[in-house]
């Protein structure tokens, strides 16, 4: 709801700009026609600009060597975060929605009363149908003539006396069918009811209408100073129905004024042009910035086929070490050298490394040195590959044998409180530990892991650390397990803020949780 209401004020703050450009540049010019089109447009324009968001994606970049840099992503999310999201839903927004959709709702019943009262005078009067299709309702109430829609309404009296120019400028606003523009815009206005540029736009249609109908009387031939002596007999407006045109509209000296103005030279025109530049602001105004966690060196874990470049680790016969490229073997150490003869963009390019699920980490690990070499600093990891798939993962154990795991000196992560630091470490032997517990099983370790970032919030920071020996199937494992902490706590908070599961929230939401839990894995070796 609070998303909504904001979209409302982005609509006011557009159309307030919008129509200060007319009332500054073009409110005096006779061009009467793209006056209208401008006015119309602005209240549309207004509407459809604030759902026009041009998103940008760049990255939120974790790197674990060194993790200061992680830790200067992280921290400004969570200042002012954090606390926002254990707050319980505040009052107001509920509150001024229901006001909003009431002044809304009333607006609207207006606009629809003043289209029955028409219909009913409609209904009432005497049809008088012309030879040019024109349908003329006359009728004995004490009203002024106005038009709607395909309908022409005066009163016996003005009927039976002088009524040749009040018809053609109504046929006028006919033919232009200003009623429907009316119709719209008081529509739209009702949704901005609490704007009075809503009110003063309107007020400036309906002027720009009665020039433009005043226009066509003069053209058929009508004697100037006879028709102005007519508006000014009747001068005072009874119609009073917001979506009519009224031949007496209440701006007498505006139209009078028009109507002896030259009209403005073609050159002014032109000024319309600025419009474009305006809504290119407008639009790039709405703009937002959305930031993808990935850390340089894990970004994402890549299931299904990359596409470009992909270096596949083995070992030779002898136990060496080999990174096949496009068809290209080569010896570790010559990884950098082969990247940089590639002259591709750097540090742009994501390189993606696959491996079967056996090969020790510690190839991985050479192989990710020299990409840093190479400046190569985005590495995706590839779903395991091969025949041994079946990793040595530590079995369930009892309560009773946990044991603590290995101690960490607190300077492990300079400038990081060490509270905020979750250590996951994989052995040779493929067994894994994290907090300061040995791992029951990969559940536990999720669950521990959701009540670890739901505690540290934005300060969280999982460290994931493995010895050479660790096979790539496990390390990949405990990546996607880490991975999984964040999308399932992630999909929680989604439900807690705004009912909707991370997939069905807009930008600025799933922005908002990501920022609560951004994703900060620290990569050590």
């Amino acid at each position: 709801m609070l998303a909504f209401l904001i979209y409302v004020g982005k609509v006011a703050v557009a159309l307030a700009v919008f129509y200060m450009f007319y009332r500054l540049l073009l409110r005096k010019e006779t061009f009467h026609r793209m006056n209208r089109i401008v006015l119309v447009g602005s209240m549309v324009l207004a509407f459809v600009i604030p759902l026009c968001i041009i998103t940008i994606h760049r990255p939120m970049v974790m790197d674990a060597q060194p993790l200061e840099q992680t830790l200067a992503v992280a921290a400004p999310a969570s200042e002012g975060i954090a606390p926002a999201a254990e707050a319980s839903h505040p009052w107001w927004p509920a509150a001024l929605a229901i006001l909003y959709f009431a002044g809304v709702v009333f607006m609207l019943a207006r606009v629809v009363i003043s289209i029955l009262s028409i219909r009913r005078i409609v209904r009432r009067g005497q049809l008088v149908s012309e030879e040019d299709g024109c349908n003329i309702i006359v009728t004995g109430a004490d009203i002024d003539p106005f038009s709607w829609m395909k309908y022409i309404v005066l009163s016996t009296k003005d009927w039976e006396g002088e009524h040749t120019p009040i018809i053609t400028h109504e046929k006028a606003h006919i033919g232009y069918k200003h009623s429907v523009e009316l119709l719209a815009v008081n529509v739209l206005s009702a949704f901005q009811w609490f704007n009075p540029v809503t009110q003063m736009l309107r007020s400036d249609l309906q002027e720009v209408h009665e020039y433009e109908a005043d226009d066509a009387v003069l053209r058929s031939g009508a004697n100037l100073k006879e028709y102005q002596y007519l508006l000014i007999r009747k001068a005072v407006s009874k119609s009073g129905y917001s979506v009519a045109n009224s031949f007496n509209h209440s701006i007498l000296k505006n139209r009078i004024t028009m109507m002896s103005k030259s009209k403005s030279p073609l050159k002014r025109g032109l000024r319309v042009l600025w419009v474009f530049p305006l809504v290119c602001l407008a639009v790039g105004l709405q703009a937002q910035t959305v930031y993808v966690q990935q850390d340089k060196d894990s970004e994402k874990i890549v299931s299904a086929e990359p596409d470009g470049i992909v270096l596949t680790v083995s070992v030779d016969k002898n136990g060496n070490g080999v990174v096949s490229c496009d068809g290209k073997d080569m010896a570790i150490s010559d990884v950098a050298e082969y990247i940089r003869g590639l002259d591709l963009p750097i540090p742009g390019t994501t390189v993606h490394i696959a491996a079967a699920s056996n090969i020790p980490m510690g190839f991985i690990i050479d192989v990710k040195d020299q990409l840093r070499e190479a400046r190569t600093l985005k590495v995706k990891y590839v779903s395991p590959t091969g025949s041994d798939d079946v990793i040595r993962y530590m079995p369930p154990m009892p309560k009773k044998t946990e044991k603590k795991a290995k101690r960490y000196p607190d300077e492990l992560l300079p400038g990081v409180d060490r509270e905020n630091i979750f250590i996951v470490r994989i052995n040779s032997l493929d067994k894994y530990f994290f907090g300061n517990a040995v791992g029951v099983d990969d559940e536990d370790m999720v669950k521990r892991g959701k009540d670890f970032l739901e505690e540290r919030g934005a300060n969280a920071v999982f460290s994931l650390m493995c010895d050479r020996g660790t096979s790539y199937g496990a390390y990949y494992h405990i990546q996607s397990l880490l991975i999984r902490v964040y999308s399932e706590l992630r999909n929680q908070k989604a439900q807690a803020l705004y009912g909707k599961s991370l997939a069905e929230l807009s930008p600025e939401e799933l922005e908002a949780v990501y920022k609560i839990y951004p994703i900060t894995i620290s990569e050590s070796n």
